[in-house]
């Protein structure tokens, strides 16, 4: 029996169930982040928590469990369904609507976290580095509300990734509507060239950090990923020059490296966009360096 946290309590996951008026099933009205538990821990837990509080003020998406209780939560459930490694996602919604005559429309909002074994991706995936398909007849809209968040609207990306492993790729790179590149379907993006990283800036980046005509657009659409900032972080450690910049698809395909990252797959090499081999057509160095290095983050901190 596996058992689900749901809105304060542990049950079977198979009886769990959310209304049928609940706005994340009518409306995909709710929010979700991926973990990877490893030895029992999450890495960078807390940030995972952060960003998705940050989404859910963002869309007006109640979240009304405090981090702590969070914390408790993931712990919890991977102990009592006695998972060491394992994929969790932890999901809200704005919950069922309901009139209320003193306070206008009154929110029941869901929040509930899944746990499952970890399934990681294929060792020749690192080795050979994955295929990936770049998706020419859809865009991302950088000014839709939803854009630069994880949200429970998730049936275009899927397409595009179904279409992509249909074609024999493992992964989908998304263009917004000014033709520069954003993100994969589940990942971030990363560019090498001439020893230096290059990657597209998410919202908040474009907003705080970089100047104004610095970039070739005014919003964007890329997630920020938990582990694409702790890919940043170490390539600053390791003295790497690092750009928040507009990749367009000569510049993706001119790279001398790409990699993908997200949470469960951390660093993937990209060696082959559809038929064109980038760089040597293996791992190149500065890749594999930083999949090294996460590596060693990740377990450095499970031992804190």
């Amino acid at each position: 029996m596996r058992l689900v946290w749901l809105n304060g309590n542990f049950i079977d996951e198979s009886s769990a169930s959310i209304p049928l008026r609940d706005t994340g099933l009518l409306h995909g009205a709710g929010v979700f982040t991926t973990m990877r538990a490893d030895g029992g821990q999450v890495f960078r837990l807390d940030a995972h928590l952060n960003r998705l509080r940050d989404s859910c003020a963002a869309l007006f998406i109640p979240l009304q469990f405090k981090e702590e209780q969070l914390r408790v939560a993931v712990s919890e459930l991977l102990a009592r369904n006695e998972l060491i490694d394992a994929r969790l996602r932890l999901t809200v919604t704005r919950g069922s609507a309901t009139p209320d005559p003193l306070h206008g429309t009154r929110l029941e909002p869901a929040a509930f976290i899944t746990a499952a074994p970890l399934e990681a991706y294929p060792a020749e995936f690192y080795a050979r580095g994955m295929t990936v398909r770049l998706v020419d007849e859809y865009k991302l809209n950088p000014y839709e509300i939803t854009a630069g968040h994880k949200t429970l609207n998730y049936l275009a990306r899927l397409h595009a990734l179904r279409e992509a492993n249909r074609l024999g790729a493992g992964e989908a790179l998304w263009f917004d509507v000014h033709h520069y590149l954003q993100s994969g379907s589940i990942s971030n993006v990363f560019v090498v060239k001439d020893g230096e990283l290059f990657t597209p800036p998410t919202p908040r980046e474009l907003r705080e950090e970089l100047a104004p005509g610095a970039v070739p657009y005014e919003k964007g659409s890329v997630l920020p990923g938990v582990t694409r900032a702790a890919v940043v972080e170490l390539a600053r450690g390791a003295g790497i020059d690092v750009h928040l910049g507009g990749i367009d698809v000569r510049g993706l395909l001119d790279a001398d490296e790409v990699f993908i990252t997200n949470s469960i797959m951390r660093v993937m090499p990209v060696c082959r966009i559809e038929r064109k081999a980038i760089g040597a057509d293996r791992p190149g160095p500065v890749t594999t360096m930083l999949a090294q290095r996460l590596e060693h983050l990740v377990r450095s901190e499970a031992e804190r």
